[in-house]
């Protein structure tokens, strides 16, 4: 039931769910004939999407997360024992699918195999399970160990951990494996705003990790112009996921998590 709730109730704190429960307070107050007070919830709610879909604000709130472990050149990354990525970074085959479908996020896998082609890790862990609305499906752990084969990560290289459903299993099930394989500090690769939740929760398991930043998507803008203010939907996104992982941070901290 967890599992359920935690991917639905934080809808109702990211910009389109605030949207959504403020056009429908305005919906009753029309329906109650109370036209102004409707006004200000219309407007607020415009005000809302409209400041969370700008690229300035989706910027500002992202990189505060994302600036908390920054990503760093593949040269001045430590060699370590292992390495863990964690999953978000694809969907395994469905129909009418015939390859799986890379996500924003595959920066994860494509920084996977680079370090270890560039001997900065022998053994790659991949941690990342199916939800409980989709049991019967390939795993997104065992998708990514296909990709990650046939970018040159040797197949015996490989450990999968299949059972995480999100970032503290992930962070659990994977101290276990890292244990049995006698690796103390693993290099973590994850997306930067993922990062600081990610690397509480393996800190949280008493594993001190190397994090590893891929998938940056706030940029540091040369100077601010009009586009800046102007709606656009990757903004919005930008915003949702900040929101998302602020969300998730707070939490993980209320469950001993984090």
């Amino acid at each position: 039931m967890y599992i359920y709730l935690s991917k639905i109730l934080p809808l109702l704190v990211l910009p389109i769910g605030i949207v959504f429960e403020l056009l429908v307070i305005a919906f009753v107050l029309l329906w109650w004939r109370k036209r102004k007070s409707a006004m200000f919830f219309i407007v607020t709610a415009m005000t809302v999407l409209w400041l969370s879909s700008t690229p300035i604000v989706a910027n500002t709130v992202l990189g505060k997360l994302e600036r908390q472990f920054p990503a760093f050149p593949l040269s001045a990354i430590p060699e370590s024992k292992c390495l863990v990525v964690l999953g978000g970074a694809l969907e395994p085959v469905r129909p009418p699918r015939v390859d799986v479908n890379l996500l924003d996020s595959v920066d994860r896998i494509s920084k996977t195999a680079s370090l270890y082609r560039a001997g900065k890790a022998k053994t790659v862990i991949i941690s990342g399970g199916n939800q409980p609305w989709a049991p019967n499906m390939k795993t997104e752990a065992a998708a990514t160990r296909t990709l990650l084969v046939e970018w040159g990560v040797a197949n015996e290289d490989i450990i999968v951990e299949e059972s995480s459903r999100n970032t503290y299993e992930n962070a659990f099930n994977s101290m276990v494996l890292l244990r049995e394989a006698g690796c103390r500090m693993p290099l973590l690769v994850t997306s930067a705003a993922h990062m600081p939740r990610a690397v509480a929760s393996f800190e949280r398991m008493s594993v001190d990790v190397f994090a590893v930043s891929v998938d940056v998507r706030a940029v540091k803008l040369m100077r601010m112009t009009v586009m800046d203010f102007v709606p656009d939907i990757g903004a919005l996104n930008m915003t949702t996921n900040a929101m998302r992982e602020w969300v998730g941070k707070k939490i993980y901290e209320f469950r001993g998590w984090n």
